[in-house]
């Protein structure tokens, strides 16, 4: 039997998880495009044109960031603890390269409001931070996902969910029809 690694172990992908991060990615797509617009419009009344550019970038870089996590969380789902330790670790470290490069040459520019910028990226992650909270803390995963259906090859010795034994010499009867005996 080979031994399991976080490259082959099984994957295993439970409704209830996927649910989860698809109502994630939802409600931080809703609240990206909220605050965007927000800071377009704060930005525009307090900055001017460089206080909407301000607010589009501090946007784009909100939407990169948390659609680039949920995405690695839907990508691994389910497929064990140190592939999904791998993608977000990875994830974040080439995260924090993109905003050091963005940082980095919006220093040197004047076509944008440093306070519009500065106020949207805290506002997106305070925003970000409680939606991700509530909506993981409200839902219901369950520790064990029931079977949906009782097959009698995995019942033992041919007992259905009734308890009858519908298996005689090798043939199966539907549920409330016995075979004589």
């Amino acid at each position: 039997m080979p031994e399991h690694t976080f490259l082959n172990d099984p994957y295993i992908r439970t409704s209830a998880v996927l649910g989860l991060i698809r109502r994630v990615l939802r409600r931080l797509l809703v609240v990206t495009g909220v605050l965007a617009v927000l800071g377009i419009g704060i930005g525009l009344l307090v900055a001017g044109v460089p206080g909407v550019w301000a607010a589009l970038i501090a946007a784009a870089l909100g939407l990169f960031f948390t659609g680039t996590t949920v995405l690695g969380l839907y990508l691994v789902a389910g497929r064990g603890p140190e592939l999904l330790q791998v993608v977000i670790l990875g994830g974040f470290i080439a995260k924090m390269a993109v905003l050091a490069v963005v940082l980095l040459w919006l220093r040197g520019q004047d076509f944008y409001d440093r306070g519009v910028f500065i106020a949207t990226i805290i506002g997106l992650v305070l925003a970000t931070l409680v939606v991700e909270m509530y909506t993981v803390a409200s839902s219901r995963i369950p520790y064990v996902e029931p079977p949906t259906t009782t097959s009698e090859a995995e019942a033992p010795d041919g007992l259905t969910e009734h308890g009858a034994d519908h298996a005689q010499d090798g043939e199966s009867a539907p549920p409330g029809h016995h075979h004589a005996p």
